[in-house]
């Protein structure tokens, strides 16, 4: 018997996009609520805990990792799944979607900050980064642990491997766009919307084309990680304060960017590596716009009805809602 049929045999004319808003839903709401209520205890009992690093991310991750993921996988695993055929990718085209992924990145990041600064010219302030905060200031070893290592792997589980699996079937097209849009719209804030939906669309294809979700673990994680040393590089330069223009003693500056200066030319080197990536980046996505191929699946939906059926029910829509009011709230804060 073909795969396609062989593996969806189980309820195939209902649609699973109802019961994955409800696991998203679950998922965030879950969380959000763990992190609140968790703040709003430690304020009362230990209100020091709150100025500490290590509790901030233990607040941030724990609820999401280790309460709300597995209640969202029990809600989602009885919909049945279409497997994705596996293929393997070469070194080289590896680097090549690595090189796409930062164009993307940059590309959504420039959006969400000119979105931002909209935002701002109308409240007077411009709304802050949530990850860039996080990141800034916090324990290198931390950040390596959960950014790079643990969030990579789960988040592309889940909406890599975990709704691929399950949407693919009512086309490959589909899987992208509801792939892609909840991964960014799962982050909660429009600083990180435009390139998490950019990169989850492209990650998305990517396991669509080979089956294998831990190409896009790689890339995740070094987009993560490169995030992280930005930060730490950028952290560190600020704290120096010896690019003060306002510097009186001209040997004390001249001291201090000598001492400095290793850190400078990494700063330097890690800028024109992004500047290279993203060029050669934007260049790939343009060469190769034609060459992606997606595929005609047994439950392919009709373009009719298409957007009515993926998004228009209750779980969907409490999990839109909910994603949109933590933007709004992030960016009103």
């Amino acid at each position: 018997m073909d795969e396609m049929t062989d593996v969806y045999t189980v309820r195939r004319d209902k649609p699973p996009f109802p019961r994955i808003g409800w696991t998203l839903f679950a998922v965030l709401g879950i969380t959000t609520f763990l992190q609140f209520a968790g703040a709003a205890v430690v304020y009362l009992l230990a209100p020091q805990l709150l100025g500490t690093s290590w509790f901030i991310w233990a607040l941030s991750f724990a609820p999401l990792y280790f309460v709300a993921v597995p209640i969202g996988y029990i809600i989602i695993k009885p919909v049945p799944k279409l497997l994705v055929p596996k293929h393997k990718m070469s070194f080289g085209k590896l680097i090549a979607f690595l090189a796409m992924s930062f164009a993307v990145m940059y590309i959504g990041n420039i959006i969400g900050i000119l979105v931002n600064a909209g935002i701002g010219a109308l409240k007077g302030s411009t709304p802050t980064n949530p990850l860039e905060e996080f990141l800034t200031g916090s324990s290198i070893y931390i950040e390596l642990l959960v950014v790079v290592t643990i969030a990579p792997i789960l988040e592309e589980y889940i909406f890599r491997k975990m709704l691929i699996d399950r949407i693919r079937v009512y086309g490959e097209g589909t899987a992208i766009l509801v792939s892609g849009l909840m991964f960014g719209l799962f982050h909660g804030n429009l600083s990180q919307f435009f390139y998490a939906f950019g990169l989850g669309c492209l990650f998305a294809y990517i396991y669509l084309r080979t089956g294998k979700v831990r190409y896009t673990i790689i890339l995740h994680a070094i987009i993560n990680g490169f995030g992280v040393l930005m930060a730490q590089l950028v952290a560190k330069s600020a704290n120096t304060g010896a690019l003060n223009m306002n510097e009186e003693n001209t040997e004390e500056l001249i001291n201090a960017v000598q001492s400095n200066l290793p850190q400078y030319i990494v700063t330097g080197l890690s800028g024109l590596a992004v500047l290279a990536l993203f060029i050669s980046g934007v260049v790939l996505l343009i060469a190769n716009r034609k060459k992606a191929v997606l595929y005609i699946t047994p439950k392919e939906l009709p373009k009719q009805g298409r957007f009515k059926t993926v998004f228009v029910s209750w779980g969907m829509g409490l999990f839109v809602l909910l994603s949109v009011g933590l933007m709004v709230y992030t960016a009103l804060a």
